[in-house]
């Protein structure tokens, strides 16, 4: 059996020196294989046995190309975001467990523009509030002209 140790494959056999004060890299080396002359079997013999020692990651080194690490979890290996099991609910809009919670499923979302409802440029009697000028509220006996003549009584803001 073979490890590899801070990038270095060693045998097992072989008398290992590790430095007590460094943290080490070690990973098993359960199989070498070559891609178009290895059968299925002897595949997935050896993943099923990398994920049992690995606690479900496998580290897949290809020489002379990149280093692929697969996990059986439903997480990254890298940053650790983890997702529940898949199911087909989990697709469907319809339902809450897969519905997106900002939109909850309706691919828009209702929100208030304050550009389009505040003119900073004007006072709250002048119109400031652009809903209240289309529908003339800000007269003296509607509600509005009521609501800021009470806000202004009360705070000297408002005009």
């Amino acid at each position: 059996m073979r490890v590899r140790i801070d990038s270095k494959i060693h045998d097992l056999s072989d008398e290992i020196q590790l430095d007590k004060n460094k943290k080490h890299s070690i990973e098993a080396v359960i199989d070498r294989l070559v891609i178009g002359q290895t059968n299925k079997g002897r595949v997935t013999d050896s993943v099923e046995t990398a994920l049992k020692l690995g606690t479900g990651v496998v580290l897949v080194s290809v020489i002379g190309g990149d280093e692929l690490l697969f996990s059986e979890h439903f997480a990254c290996v890298y940053d650790s975001i983890s997702l529940g099991e898949i199911e087909p609910r989990t697709f469907s809009f319809n339902s809450p467990h897969g519905a997106c919670p900002e939109c909850t499923g309706l691919g828009v979302k209702m929100e208030i523009d304050p550009d389009l409802v505040l003119n900073q440029e004007l006072s709250l009697v002048d119109g400031a509030i652009r809903p209240w000028q289309f529908q003339n509220c800000i007269r003296a006996t509607g509600i509005a002209g009521k609501t800021l003549r009470v806000f202004h009584s009360h705070t000297g803001a408002g005009t």
